[in-house]
């Protein structure tokens, strides 16, 4: 039996009417997550109220790094592509803001189709 992931926990945010665009992501039935990865200490676990997403960084058009998160997949199933579904993620715990590279909100990518 696999332990479940550890990291630290996050709020989702949504807009002020509470509107889902997730197309039932886990933004749909969740208010938290734990944030797992590379530069996260390993605090808490990851549960099915507080699900795990992992911290993704790409590159925009002008070469700065822009981040989002995304759900983890289990290791037996594929990883999905995600969108965004109109949530965002944030902690004032300063190990996210580290491992964001920013300080303010990250979008959650949690619709699929």
């Amino acid at each position: 039996m696999n332990a479940a992931p550890k990291g630290i926990t996050a709020l989702i945010y949504r807009d002020a009417l509470g509107t889902d665009f997730s197309n039932q992501g886990i933004s749909a039935r969740v208010m938290e997550v734990t944030v797992i990865g590379e530069g996260i200490d390993p605090v808490f676990e990851a549960t099915e109220e507080r699900p795990a997403v992992r911290l993704v960084k790409n590159e925009n058009f002008h070469r700065e790094t822009v981040t989002h998160a995304e759900p983890v997949a289990p290791d037996d199933e594929p990883a999905p592509w995600y969108m965004f579904g109109g949530t965002f993620i944030f902690s004032s715990d300063t190990r996210f803001r580290r491992a964001a590279g920013q300080y303010g909100a990250i979008p959650l990518h949690d619709r699929t189709e």
